[in-house]
């Protein structure tokens, strides 16, 4: 069976628009606001989504937050700020990480992230004691990348089926641009920035994303 996935690189954080790879876990910035808002608006699969997943980095929450408040359920905001009753689940998931160790792709610590964004279930992620540290299983190098990949894509075929069978089945994936490579839907997968590409994946017999060619 095919499942729909859609790919969401995050929006404008406070390191792209000079570059600057020493700013630690950088925010979005008020362009990045602006791009949730029309992600929010022009995201078409609102009532078909199940899950949104992100990377449990200050931009890639915020994007999920701001992009999709008109797609996850009210359990994620403040009273009134946002969200839809019955709406999609919210996660976080430490293997969608950025890819390497400077400063800009290193994530807050979660007490950080947790008084940050109060509002989130944090005892519910379930985050890996070891983020955001970046070695083991989050070391830069390409076999660790792999790996993550693989485990992601692992991940996702379980929750695929766990929805399969739901009104609510499509998965949104809020990742950075550097590791959508490791997904399993192409090396050269390019996104612009807080947009989103939808892809229709089935999955091997070990679980490894394969995309389905029109």
């Amino acid at each position: 069976m095919a499942f729909r996935l859609h790919v969401v690189r995050h929006a404008e954080a406070a390191h792209n628009p000079n570059h600057d790879t020493t700013i630690l876990d950088p925010p979005l910035t008020a362009k990045g606001i602006h791009q949730c808002t029309n992600l929010n608006r022009s995201f078409r699969f609102k009532s078909e989504v199940g899950l949104v997943v992100a990377s449990p980095l200050r931009r890639t929450i915020q994007t999920a937050l701001l992009g999709f408040q008109d797609t996850l359920d009210t359990s994620y905001y403040a009273a009134g700020t946002g969200g839809v009753r019955g709406g999609a689940k919210f996660h976080l998931e430490a293997d969608l990480q950025a890819h390497s160790d400077r400063n800009c792709d290193t994530g807050s610590t979660e007490l950080v992230l947790r008084a940050e964004f109060p509002q989130l279930p944090w005892d519910t992620f379930g985050l890996d004691p070891l983020f955001p540290k970046k070695d083991g299983l989050y070391a830069p190098d390409m076999e660790s990348l792999r790996r993550r990949g693989l485990r992601v894509q692992r991940y996702l075929a379980e929750i695929f089926r766990e929805l399969e069978n739901t009104d609510r089945r499509d998965i949104v994936v809020v990742v950075h641009g550097g590791f959508m490579r490791f997904l399993g839907l192409g090396d050269n997968l390019t996104v612009e920035q807080g947009d989103w590409e939808t892809f229709n994946v089935t999955f091997t017999e070990d679980n490894r994303m394969e995309v389905v060619r029109s």
